[in-house]
């Protein structure tokens, strides 16, 4: 309503400034002409003005005001010259201010029937025909012309710029994505947002990080996904052509994506051709993606804060038995093994197997307490197992202060739990010894999953081994365990190194064909 009375209020301001040049130019050009007419249309407008401004004049009067205004413009106009007057820019504002009070569609009735029915009662009261009086209206034709052709511009352009701010309103205004919701629903979210401003265009938003679930993305995600990932690395918004998983080619925009520290975590991809997007669609897009990288970033922060807490809590659970149950069983097993020397020359051969039997449950349990213990603070059951590799890994070298390249390539939904406990520990085997024995500047690892098979390479760059590194002729490195456990699931192990030059491993696993891979 404020808007409105300002816009009114500044139309009168140059309704006024119009009124008083065109009235300084017929009195320059026509000095004999009456100036009753003129007077009348500033009574007119004066009038209107009041009406206007007038807090206590409903706005029906304010119409009815305007339409009595537009009459006096014609007359105005008859008096003056006609389709030649020169109050006749004066009197098109006037026409055009008919929008401040009714919808475009209105006003474009009210504009043609109001400059048809001019030229038509003036060449009616002047007696002569209408074609020959509009022949000779030639500035008035023209002005006709600019002022529906200046109409349509305004028109046009508020549509557009009403569009663009309800567009930017909705995003402001929509509600934020709930913490802790989950990566699919999160994409689900900002999916249909952005096919909203976009048309309904296809778009994917492929996640690629390492905390994954394998129902946080679509079959169809993955796969655009394990695209990207073969690609050559994406540092900036680029076009490429895709292929479908029907087997089209797709030109795709891909914009990769990363959070307020810089680290990369997935990638936009919308069915575009080069410059077929255009800008404000971009800069939309580029504010929903804002607020999804500031969901992800304070997402992941809470994780990190849920996770520092739980591990804490089974930091001193696991503390609380080692010093406690873990310690008290230690003592009763070495006071029963005192006791069964004891009663090995004093007692019978009974008294003697029951204590050998309590010994023995007593060792059992506790070991068991120490296998929990281990699985309490361990790392490889709090995160699936390329997180807790790369955890694993910085870890290893970052205390020795050895530069890690870590590579993973491939996706897979899920794993047998001895073939994913194996790889860990034949990675954290490798990577030990490289720290130990190797005299190494660099280690790099890469995990490879297919259909198929695991490939796990690790190399240094460190003093290599005789024999080519003969496993059974090199025990200081302590993976001949591992590797008979690798060859037990039915995988192989090769070692290649000079001397010198470092050392390469490769291990292959084969993968259970019924377990699931995109």
């Amino acid at each position: 309503m404020v808007h409105r009375m300002q816009n009114i209020s500044l139309s009168i301001i140059w309704k006024w400034i119009l009124l008083l040049s065109c009235f300084m130019l017929y009195l320059g050009s026509r000095q004999e002409e009456p100036v009753q007419p003129v007077l009348a249309a500033a009574g007119m407008q004066a009038a209107y003005s009041i009406a206007v401004f007038s807090r206590s004049s409903a706005r029906k009067l304010s119409a009815l005001m305007f339409a009595g205004d537009l009459l006096v413009q014609a007359y105005l106009l008859w008096m003056t010259g006609g389709t030649s007057s020169p109050f006749l820019l004066y009197s098109l504002v006037s026409l055009a201010m008919i929008k401040l009070h009714v919808r475009w569609n209105w006003y474009y009735i009210a504009s043609c029937a109001y400059l048809s029915l001019i030229p038509i009662i003036f060449a009616a009261a002047d007696g002569i025909e209408i074609s020959i009086y509009i022949a000779n209206s030639h500035t008035y034709l023209m002005l006709c012309f600019l002022f529906f052709i200046f109409s349509l511009a305004v028109h046009h352009g508020v549509q557009k710029i009403t569009h663009h701010i309800r567009l930017m309103t909705s995003i402001y205004i929509s509600r934020p994505l709930p913490l802790q919701s989950s990566p699919s629903a999160a994409v689900e979210y900002v999916e249909r947002a952005l096919k909203t401003i976009l048309k309904d265009r296809p778009l994917w938003l492929c996640l690629n990080t390492s905390n994954l679930e394998p129902e946080d993305q679509s079959w169809i995600h993955a796969y655009y996904k394990n695209q990207l990932m073969l690609q050559s690395p994406l540092n900036h918004k680029t076009n490429l052509s895709l292929v479908s998983p029907t087997g089209e080619a797709l030109d795709m925009l891909v914009q990769p994506l990363r959070i307020r520290s810089g680290r990369k975590y997935g990638w936009l991809l919308i069915a575009a051709k080069k410059g077929e997007l255009p800008l404000f669609d971009q800069m939309y897009t580029k504010l929903i993606l804002m607020k999804f990288e500031a969901y992800f970033d304070m997402n992941k922060q809470v994780k990190e804060i849920q996770y520092k807490a739980v591990a804490n809590e089974r930091e001193v659970v696991a503390q609380n038995i080692h010093d406690g149950i873990a310690q008290e069983l230690f003592f009763l097993s070495i006071q029963l093994f005192q006791f069964k020397g004891m009663l090995q020359t004093k007692s019978s051969e009974e008294l003697l197997s029951m204590v050998s039997e309590m010994e023995k449950r007593v060792k059992e349990s506790h070991g068991d307490i120490r296998k929990l213990i281990t699985e309490l603070k361990g790392e490889k059951r709090r995160f699936n197992l390329n997180e807790a590799i790369e955890k694993m890994l910085h870890r290893i070298a970052g205390s020795a202060g050895v530069d890690l390249i870590f590579e993973n390539a491939g996706w897979t939904s899920k794993e047998n739990v001895e073939i994913e406990e194996t790889i860990y520990h034949f990675i954290e085997e490798a990577a030990n010894n490289v720290i130990k024995h190797a005299q190494a500047n660099k280690l790099f690892v890469r995990l490879e999953v297919t259909s198929v098979q695991w490939t796990i390479v690790v190399k240094d760059d460190g003093v290599g081994l005789k024999n080519n590194g003969n496993l059974e002729q090199q025990g200081k490195f302590g993976m001949i365990g591992m590797s008979n456990r690798i060859k037990a699931l039915e995988g192989s192990i090769s070692v290649h190194s000079d001397d010198g030059r470092g050392t390469r491993i490769t291990a292959t696993i084969p993968r259970e064909r019924s377990l699931t891979y995109v």
